[in-house]
């Protein structure tokens, strides 16, 4: 049986860099040798929001002014606890990082750089929403420039057949595929998305809607990316080089396609092989090779640390 941890709370510093785009900062702590977002546990009699303003001050040395929560995490860890983090926006006013025993290295960042160096994936969607809600509200441009990569897909989660209503018309999304395909239509404000390209099932199709809407683009359907010719899905790959391009498609393409990236561009998996529904595989590089690739969760139910691992026995070993 799990048993319930109390909750950690953080906060994640952001300022307007130089060039007028929004910088976040990361922590680098040596006891656990990752790239994290501020946060610890409550003192006794401490809100929530207190304990997040703390953490970031004595982490960093940063006196940050909290706003809004931003989305909160609840997973298993590998010991089988439940444990919860919640997350704030914090507009860091004053103070310098001195190194101490916690954290010994501090990093401001874009948000694609952001994302590319924070050790968990689950920190990834609080990066995310931070981006798009100072956008909303404050009208920030949330990068420099707008990144161009590959980004791989799993068609999000959809209603279950016993709860839908086929005279209504086609299938939709259920609710977690629904955030799923919203937090997708939000990478535009950070990435250069030039083509966007889907498997024909509805799944695909409807992950991808949203963000084909907002850049203006259309979902062109390929029966390249329902899996079988894998030649002909490569080709749509190395087409895409250099490029920004959108690939929604089912588990085993992807692994097959990391898979390929791994022995042929030498494509560096920063975590384990995991792919569940609605969620992405960023893949950076340029037009000789794609050189690393992170995941990202776009659900809220993809955040625990339990893996799935690709069937393909190749990828596993690779990675």
């Amino acid at each position: 049986m799990s048993k319930t941890k109390p909750p950690t709370y953080g906060a994640l510093p952001w300022r307007i860099g130089k060039k007028g785009a929004l910088e976040v900062l990361l922590i680098h702590r040596p006891a656990h040798g990752d790239w994290s977002i501020p946060k610890g546990k409550a003192d006794p009699g401490e809100t929530g929001r207190e304990c997040a303003e703390r953490e970031v001050r004595e982490e960093t040395g940063l006196h940050c002014r909290l706003g809004a929560e931003l989305p909160s995490i609840r997973y298993e860890d590998s010991k089988h606890r439940i444990k919860t983090i919640r997350y704030w926006a914090a507009a860091a006013e004053s103070g310098r990082f001195t190194a101490n025993e916690e954290v010994d290295a501090v990093r401001w960042l874009s948000l694609p750089a952001a994302l590319r160096t924070v050790t968990e994936p689950r920190d990834r969607p609080a990066i995310i929403a931070l981006g798009s809600r100072l956008q909303l509200e404050l009208g920030v441009r949330p990068v420099p420039e707008r990144e161009k990569m590959l980004l791989l897909v799993r068609g999000a989660e959809m209603t279950k057949r016993d709860e839908w209503d086929p005279a209504a018309g086609s299938r939709p999304l259920a609710p977690a595929g629904e955030q799923a395909a919203r937090s997708l239509a939000s990478l535009g404000a950070m990435f250069a998305i030039e083509r966007i390209i889907a498997a024909p099932s509805d799944r695909c199709v409807e992950t991808v809607a949203e963000l084909a809407r907002q850049e203006a683009l259309e979902v062109e359907r390929s029966d390249h990316l329902t899996g079988g010719g894998l030649a002909a899905t490569l080709d749509l790959v190395a087409q895409a080089r250099g490029t920004g391009m959108v690939m929604c498609t089912h588990e085993d393409v992807m692994a097959d396609v990391l898979d390929h990236l791994i022995h042929h561009d030498r494509t560096v998996l920063t975590k384990r092989f995991r792919v569940r529904k609605g969620s992405a595989w960023v893949v950076t590089g340029d037009r000789t090779r794609y050189r690393s690739a992170y995941y990202l969760p776009l659900s809220p139910a993809d955040l625990s640390t339990a893996l799935d691992l690709s069937p393909a026995g190749d990828l596993r070993a690779a990675v």
